[in-house]
């Protein structure tokens, strides 16, 4: 403390009182403690003045002759007891300061008492809400590292790289058919999450083939997607053949169409060919009496490179009719395409009873008048 006081006894009290408050154990002064010092500066204050004189009482003859002995030695010692008592009242009117300023610093004392005591209440209960945030907080990344990738397409509306996926659900809700009990083909399937067509109906329970010839994306279908049954392989008008496959640094653009492949790399020169791989061929018809037991899966999605309307063609409609049909319907343009499309697929497909129900300006989303009823 830095204030000063008049009396060393002051100073010394208010000290240790200090040290009290202070100390790094938080041993405060107690309540009652407090009570016990009041009592003693007012009884302090109380017998603050001091005389030498003093009443005698006397009633018999004895207790007269008593007194006037006492009158006289108090007469005989007035000059040495007054002085005496007159620095002692001095002494105790002194300490009726010391004692106004010791009620002031207990007063005080008191006030940061409660101050600390709410102080202490405050980070209590700060401590709390870090320790349930923290508990939060664990909670959430146990939660993110269990959460797979169903949970997250609750999140996420649409895995499609146009919303085509939302489309369809569009459709088959508009149809009334239950999307967990679809089935897909998806030709080309690439990612197994990224920009899939039929990813989004895996995470609600429907279940496909995927087809993919690049190796090391038929192994992410594998891991990501394991209750699909995902085909390494080429399609082809040919079961059996072996077939050089050419994987793009471009995602999305690997193709077993070396004419379409130079075409991309003339398109965009920082395009090229990463590497060539040699793959077993398989016809779309294979795989449907397969894979579907000979019935047609409800999507179909097509995303071969430079080879949707080859593999269109090499479809038998009149026996293998799915009720959507999921086709890219532009070339690749190292810009935003507007205004084209393949006008020789959609021809196609009205010939097979196929009506373009939606174009997202990358593809084109058929739908099976036979089954629709043209609706």
């Amino acid at each position: 403390m830095s204030t000063e006081y008049d009396r060393l006894e002051a100073e010394v009290i208010i000290n240790k009182l200090s040290e009290n408050i202070s100390n790094k154990n938080n041993v405060f002064i107690s309540e009652d403690t407090n009570i016990k010092m009041l009592d003693s500066l007012k009884r302090m204050n109380r017998t603050a003045v001091n005389r030498s004189y003093r009443q005698i009482n006397a009633d018999s003859t004895t207790e007269k002759i008593i007194r006037l002995f006492k009158r006289l030695i108090r007469r005989l010692t007035f000059w040495f007891v007054e002085p005496c008592m007159i620095q002692q009242t001095e002494y105790n009117s002194s300490n009726n300061v010391f004692s106004e300023e010791v009620n002031n610093e207990i007063n005080k004392m008191r006030l940061q008492l409660k101050n600390v005591e709410k102080l202490e209440k405050t980070i209590q209960d700060m401590n709390s809400r870090i320790e349930n945030l923290n508990a939060q907080i664990d909670s959430l990344k146990k939660k993110s590292v269990i959460m797979n990738e169903n949970e997250i397409n609750e999140v996420k509306f649409s895995f499609s790289q146009s919303g085509e996926d939302s489309i369809i659900k569009y459709i088959f809700g508009t149809l009334g058919k239950d999307i967990k009990n679809c089935s897909y083909l998806d030709l080309g399937a690439n990612h197994a999450v990224h920009l899939s067509n039929t990813y989004s109906f895996y995470t609600k329970g429907a279940r496909g083939v995927l087809l993919e010839a690049n190796p090391e994306l038929a192994k992410e279908l594998s891991e990501k997607r394991p209750e699909d049954i995902v085909i390494n392989k080429c399609l082809s008008e040919k079961s059996g053949e072996k077939i050089d496959f050419y994987i793009m640094n471009g995602d999305g653009l690997s193709s077993a169409d070396f004419d379409a492949v130079q075409g991309f790399i003339k398109e965009n020169p920082d395009l090229k060919i990463e590497r060539t791989v040699s793959v077993d061929s398989i016809t779309i018809n294979e795989i449907i009496e397969k894979y579907f037991h000979e019935k047609a899966p409800d999507i179909l999605n097509i995303d071969i490179e430079g080879m949707e309307f080859t593999v269109l063609k090499m479809i038998d409609f009149e026996k293998f009719r799915p009720l959507v049909v999921i086709c890219e319907m532009i070339e690749y343009k190292n810009s935003l395409t507007v205004g084209q499309k393949n006008q020789e697929i959609i021809d196609f497909m009205h010939e097979n009873d196929y009506e373009e129900f939606a174009f997202t300006g990358i593809n084109s989303i058929f739908i099976d008048k036979r089954v629709s009823g043209g609706k």
